[in-house]
């Protein structure tokens, strides 16, 4: 495995930490201010995604989009099978195939549309690519109405808009022929002081309405957070962790099981354990990992009953 590879792959892992951690506000109770991250969570699946994209051979679109459709689809008319059997969720065809997977699946759906033809056509020009969009985000987001209160990473569409950013930021990194070589230190140092900015913009905006208003600048200090956790988990420190059998293991494990965990943790929620903070919220990611890993099993098994030949059990359990 490539070394930067390796960096994808503890991304991911970080990645389905943080998207699980962003929605615990119920187990955390007095101390909800912990469970924060979700964007960040967000904006690392969607740079790993860009990242990897463009590497393989893209092919024509409607073979190329098919291969998309056969990796997140079968997770998610899965999950919808399991939900209405445990947990009475009953949800129409039409409303699983467009939101069956929240927002992060039709998101990240439209984006392989858009992304294609600009690997298709814009492969070399990504950088302008990457002007534009801003551009077109900077003005989306001076134009629009936003009500009092607004929180640009909330339950919006401008947030599909700025996110495609980072997923132009990981296909430019990973098409790019440079070695993103790292001193863990340093880049360490640089991380935290950017995670720090990113979320004293965040707070500041809720006391004072001229951050407020200007909270989509918190979007710079994202990007460099996103491009500092990538050398982080390039560097030599993190990669003698990746390669110890079993912290290697537990990186890919969770990592790989990101968009299950993304499906499956609003239902699993429960605050019938939080006198026992913070037990409650280990016992709850192992819950959450648990279920993650049987609807993969699940979304294996649909995949296969519509394929010609004979199921392959041992694929279908196959951990990583």
């Amino acid at each position: 495995m490539k070394e930067r590879n390796i960096g994808i792959d503890i991304l991911k892992f970080l990645a389905a930490l943080l998207i699980t951690n962003s929605h615990m506000e119920l187990l955390y109770g007095k101390y909800s201010a912990l469970a924060t991250g979700g964007a960040i969570g967000d904006v690392l699946f969607f740079f790993c995604s860009g990242f990897t994209l463009f590497l393989g051979k893209m092919g024509r679109f409607d073979n190329w989009y098919k291969r998309r459709i056969n990796r997140i689809y079968p997770t998610v008319f899965a999950w919808a099978i399991l939900s209405a059997f445990f947990f009475n969720q009953h949800q129409s065809m039409d409303y699983t195939i467009i939101h069956g997977g929240g927002w992060f699946v039709t998101c990240i759906m439209i984006y392989y549309v858009v992304l294609y033809f600009i690997q298709r056509f814009l492969l070399h020009h990504l950088k302008w690519v990457f002007g534009i969009v801003a551009f077109i985000c900077i003005t989306w987001y001076f134009i629009m109405d936003r009500p009092e209160n607004y929180n640009m990473y909330g339950h919006t569409y401008f947030k599909w808009g700025h996110y495609f950013l980072f997923m132009l930021l990981g296909a430019m990194m990973g098409i790019s022929q440079k070695q993103w070589k790292s001193n863990f230190k340093t880049d360490l140092i640089k991380l935290i002081g950017s995670i720090f900015v990113y979320y004293a913009i965040l707070f500041a905006g809720r006391k004072y309405p001229l951050f407020s208003e200007l909270q989509i600048i918190s979007l710079i200090p994202l990007l460099f957070i996103v491009y500092y956790f990538y050398k982080v988990c390039s560097s030599d420190t993190l990669k003698k962790w990746y390669t110890n059998r079993y912290i290697g293991w537990g990186i890919k494990l969770i990592g790989g099981l990101c968009l299950e965990i993304y499906l499956v943790q609003g239902t699993l929620f429960t605050d019938k354990m939080n006198h026992i903070f913070p037990i409650n919220v280990l016992i709850m990611f192992f819950i959450i990992f648990v279920v993650a890993y049987l609807l993969r099993c699940v979304a294996r098994i649909f995949s296969q009953t519509f394929k010609d030949g004979e199921y392959d059990w041992k694929a279908v359990f196959k951990l990583i």
